[in-house]
């Protein structure tokens, strides 16, 4: 059994915040490259398998071609089509890639990971042959043996899955005693429910779930630890560790249902971090149906999730790559040209770099074009851009209202900073009406929840520019919050095309 494990600190109210790159200070704290969202496992499972069965597929071609060069002539490459969809629709409707089958390697039998996959592959083939036998398109010719080619490729194929799924299951086997595949949790209450909970993560399960940190802001009425995982803290600290900490999936929160208040006060604080958040039911402690025990994680009550999975944290970053790439190579000609116009018409950098809170309340630092004078650039923007500024430059004003100023920011984009669709990463010090946008708006800091982006819901609903009042903070926030809250892959297509007809039609850029 896995010993439950964090990082060594002392019991105190004041814990400084480790940085986000010093993996001295806690083995866990950098960002794994092992995918550990189910469903991006079923997804690259089921590429290990077809691939493997195409491979099969190939060296049972290419063998046979030695003694049989008419081979191609055959109905052997029709026949290899209709196992390919045979194989598509057999581990589609035994669903031999679910999330749920994957999300604790332990709790699988090697002949349900390997054995029936295996068999599951030769039936596959085994019904495309004798579908071809029907056709009367079957292959007159001996393979090895006398086994006819058909029969030969499903042995084959069936043996190939059966060896490569063995070691997937050896290589999983590995990474989950290891820790790698583990849910890491921070929990928030040290009191009897904590513990209860620590408890069943001790006995059920200590294969898939990590306690990283223990959290309580009354730390003179609960232990000092709970079953070694020592109090660091109360909120304040968690969130600091969430934050620096990118491989924390879940915060759970366990306190009594009675304290409706102290937990309501807790959710709002947790509100804007990119991660699970969940309360711990008082009833845990109640042994439960071992059906239920083979989840990956205790039952919780999730009252927040985060706003993508690793799947599609991994299709945006993807898309992003690729489109920020061809982007730049289509319009190099523009931002050369932007370039030199800058530099010929008056003295200074072409570009303006300018510190953002990006995703997580991470600071980095924007490019855009120059589009002021260089004695009159504000990198906190405390005074707001107005129309017909006398700061900004008859080159920056063009640039500025056709958006040609923000092309660069798809540096930002390969650099991982920024997206190409997401919230308007806005200037540290930024205000509205002599005040700060988070003293303003109370949900102001969810909008870093996810990278922030070249455009967004807001911008395409005509909100951009210059924010004179409370009231287009508001807008842009809750514009910002409900694209968070309801993305997808295809509303980030939507709101690309929405953006077209913006830059046709600009409002409010200038």
């Amino acid at each position: 059994m896995l010993q439950l494990r964090t990082a060594p600190n002392l019991r105190s109210t004041q814990i400084v915040s480790p940085p986000a790159n010093d993996i001295g200070v806690a083995g866990f704290n950098t960002a794994r490259l092992i995918p550990r969202d189910p469903k991006l496992g079923g997804i690259l499972l089921g590429v290990c398998d077809i691939s493997v069965f195409c491979a099969a597929m190939a060296i049972v071609a290419v063998v046979l071609l030695h003694s049989h060069a008419e081979l191609l002539e055959t109905n052997l490459p029709h026949f290899f089509v209709t196992a390919i969809l045979s194989f598509f629709l057999a581990h589609a409707f035994a669903q031999s890639y679910k999330a749920e089958s994957l999300s604790r390697i332990s709790k699988i039998s090697r002949v349900e990971f390997i054995l029936k996959p295996a068999i599951l592959t030769g039936t596959a083939a085994a019904v495309a042959y004798g579908l071809e036998l029907l056709l009367g398109r079957h292959t007159e010719m001996a393979g090895i043996g006398m086994l006819p080619p058909e029969a030969l490729f499903a042995l084959f194929a069936t043996v190939a899955v059966m060896a490569e799924r063995g070691l997937i299951y050896g290589i999983l086997s590995r990474l989950q005693a290891a820790g790698h595949l583990a849910t890491n949790i921070v929990l928030f209450g040290a009191d009897a429910i904590g513990q209860r909970l620590m408890r069943v993560v001790q006995e059920d399960y200590a294969d898939c779930v990590q306690v990283r940190g223990v959290f309580d802001d009354r730390l003179r009425r609960v232990p000092r630890d709970l079953n070694g995982v020592p109090v660091q803290g109360g909120i304040d600290q968690l969130i600091d560790l969430v934050q620096n900490t990118p491989s924390i999936d879940k915060v759970l929160v366990a306190l009594p249902m009675n304290a409706e208040d102290r937990i309501l006060h807790l959710l709002s604080r947790l509100r804007h971090l990119p991660v699970d958040v969940a309360l711990v039911p008082e009833f845990i402690g109640v042994r439960v149906d071992k059906q239920v025990i083979r989840d990956a994680h205790p039952p919780i009550l999730n009252v927040s999730r985060r706003p993508q999975s690793g799947l599609d944290r991994v299709v945006k970053r993807c898309f992003d790559m690729v489109a920020a790439s061809g982007a730049l190579l289509a319009l190099s000609p523009v931002l050369l040209a932007a370039a030199l116009a800058i530099k010929i018409s008056s003295p200074g950098p072409v570009f303006f770099l300018q510190p953002r809170m990006g995703f997580n309340n991470r600071k980095f630092h924007v490019f855009k074009f120059r589009s002021m004078y260089v004695n009159c650039a504000d990198l906190e923007a405390r005074q707001q851009t107005q129309r017909n500024d006398a700061r900004i430059t008859r080159v920056g004003a063009l640039l500025r209202k056709t958006s040609v100023d923000e092309l660069p920011q798809l540096i930002n984009v390969l650099k991982g900073d920024m997206s190409l669709v997401g919230p308007r990463p806005h200037a540290l010090g930024m205000q509205v009406g002599n005040r700060l946008c988070d003293e303003i708006v109370r949900e102001y800091a969810v909008r870093h929840r996810m990278k922030p982006g070249i455009t967004g819901w807001a911008q395409v609903h005509g909100l951009r520019g210059a924010v004179e009042v409370p009231e287009l903070l508001e807008a842009r926030v809750h514009h910002d919050i409900y694209y968070i809250d309801n993305w997808s892959f295809f509303l980030d297509l939507r709101i690309l095309l929405m953006t077209v007809i913006e830059l046709i039609r600009p409002r409010n850029a200038f």
